[in-house]
C-alpha cells in the first residue's frame, strides 16, 4: 500500500479501474506547527481507513487542499483581503473549527466525550447532554456582533502598535461607548495568555511609573497626593528575556518584598538578571546572576561589562507609552488589561506580519470567555502558565 500527498482539490481512492472520491479536509494554520500538522494528518487519515472498506493490495492517493491556508498566508496580508475572505458569520465559525479543531468538533465540557453534529453550526456533548459550537468558552461567546466584525478589530488592534481607543470604533463601526470599551477589554483580556510566562536566560528588570505630571494635577489633587507618595502614579514591573517573551504586572508598591517577588515568580534560578542600582534587587537570594548598571549616576551600560543593560526593557516600556498616549485616561483599576496587550503585540514581533499574530491568537482563544460584570470589576482572567498552547 503507498500513500501520496500532493496539493490539488481533488481527494481520490483509487481501486482497480474505479475510483471513489473521499472528503478529507485538513489545514495546517498554525504558527510553526509542523509537529502538530503531522499528527492531524495520521489522526485524519485512520479515522478514513475506519471508515473505508480499503484493500490494503492497491494504492491509496490522497490529495490535500490547503485552501484555508493559502487563503491567509498568499491572501489574508491586510484589512482589505481579510473583510474579502471574512464576509459572513459562517466563514469565519468554518475557518475557527479548522483553525482549533482542525476540523474534529471538541467538546468544551468533556474532552473525552463523543460529540453529535446538531443543526445550524452546533454539536451535543454525549457525556453532559450540552449544546455548544466553536465560539462556546471563548470571547465570542453568545455576542450579538457579527463575526467578521471582531476580527477586524482584533487585526488592527494587533497591526496599530498604539492601540485602537473605544472612541475610534464609535466612529467608525456606530457601536455604543459602552460596547465598544468591552470589545477591546475582551480582547485584552484573551491577550493575556501572553502575559504570565516564565523567563529564562539573560533577563531584565524594571520599574515603570505610569501616569500623569505632578505640575498638570489640580492643587486640591495635590495635596492629596502628597501626601502618600506616588499616589497619582500606577506603578509597574516588567520582565524581559533577550530574544524572548515581555512579561508586565501591577504592583501596589515597590517594596522590597513586593519587588523580589516577582522576581521569583516570572525569571528562572540560574538566569542571568540585569537591574538598575535598585538597592531592593540586592536583597534577591544568591540564585540569580545578578549584573547591575547604575542609572542614578546616568550609566546605561555597566562599564566593566557592556552586556549588562536594561535598554531592551526601556523598549517594552515604549510600547506602553504608546498605549497610554492614545487614550485619554487609563485607570488603575484596568491598567492590567492594558498591559496584556502591549505583552502581546511585543512577543509576536518576529511573527510575518499581523495575519499570523491574529491566527495565534484565534487558536488560543479557548477559556477566554469573560463577562460584562466581571470586566466591570476588573476580574481579568489569571491564566496559567502551564496550560498548553497551541503550537
Amino acid at each position: 500500500m503507498g500513500l501520496v500527498l500532493r496539493n490539488g482539490s481533488s481527494r481520490v481512492i483509487q481501486r482497480k479501474n474505479t475510483k471513489t472520491a473521499y472528503h478529507m479536509k485538513i489545514a495546517d494554520l498554525s504558527y510553526n506547527s509542523a509537529l502538530s500538522f503531522r499528527k492531524n494528518i495520521n489522526k485524519k487519515f485512520n479515522n478514513l481507513l475506519q471508515k473505508v472498506n480499503f484493500n490494503p493490495n492497491h494504492e491509496l492517493y490522497i490529495s490535500i487542499h490547503m485552501n484555508i491556508k493559502e487563503a491567509l498566508y498568499k491572501k489574508f496580508k491586510n484589512l482589505k483581503t481579510l473583510r474579502e475572505i471574512f464576509k459572513t458569520n459562517e466563514d469565519c465559525i468554518e475557518f475557527l473549527e479548522e483553525l482549533i479543531w482542525r476540523g474534529e468538533p471538541e467538546s468544551p465540557y468533556d474532552i473525552t466525550s463523543q460529540v453529535y453534529k446538531c443543526k445550524d453550526g452546533w454539536y451535543k456533548c454525549k457525556n453532559t447532554g450540552k449544546e455548544f459550537n466553536v465560539l462556546t468558552g471563548t470571547l465570542f461567546h453568545s455576542t450579538k456582533i457579527p463575526l467578521p466584525i471582531w476580527f477586524e478589530i482584533i487585526f488592527r488592534e494587533h497591526s496599530d502598535k498604539r492601540g485602537l481607543p473605544a472612541s475610534m470604533l464609535v466612529r467608525e463601526y456606530g457601536f455604543t461607548y459602552r460596547t465598544a470599551w468591552h470589545i477591546l477589554q475582551k480582547i485584552r483580556n484573551a491577550m493575556g495568555k501572553e502575559n504570565h510566562q516564565e523567563l529564562s536566560g539573560t533577563v531584565e528588570v524594571d520599574e515603570y511609573h505610569a501616569g500623569g505630571l505632578l505640575k498638570n494635577m489640580h492643587l486640591k489633587e495635590k495635596l492629596k497626593v502628597k501626601e502618600i507618595p506616588n499616589q497619582n502614579k500606577k506603578l509597574l514591573q516588567g520582565f524581559v528575556q533577550r530574544g524572548g517573551n515581555l512579561v508586565i504586572r501591577v504592583i501596589p508598591n515597590v517594596s522590597d518584598s513586593t519587588l523580589n517577588a516577582g522576581v521569583l515568580r516570572y525569571v528562572q534560578p540560574g538566569s542571568n538578571l540585569y537591574t538598575d542600582d535598585n538597592p531592593s534587587y540586592q536583597k534577591l537570594p544568591p540564585i540569580y546572576n545578578h549584573g547591575v548598571v547604575v542609572h542614578s549616576k546616568g550609566n546605561y551600560v555597566n562599564k566593566d561589562n557592556k552586556n549588562i543593560y536594561t535598554n531592551t526593557m526601556e523598549n517594552g516600556w515604549s510600547g506602553l507609552k504608546r498605549v497610554e498616549n492614545s487614550h485619554i485616561k487609563i485607570s488603575r483599576k484596568h491598567i492590567q488589561n492594558y498591559t496584556n496587550e502591549v505583552c502581546f503585540r511585543y512577543n509576536t514581533r518576529d511573527m510575518k506580519n499581523s495575519a499570523d499574530a491574529c491566527t495565534w491568537f484565534l487558536q488560543n482563544i479557548q477559556d477566554t470567555k469573560i463577562t460584562w460584570r466581571q470586566i466591570r470589576d476588573a476580574e481579568y482572567t489569571r491564566y496559567n502558565r502551564n496550560q498548553a498552547r497551541a503550537a
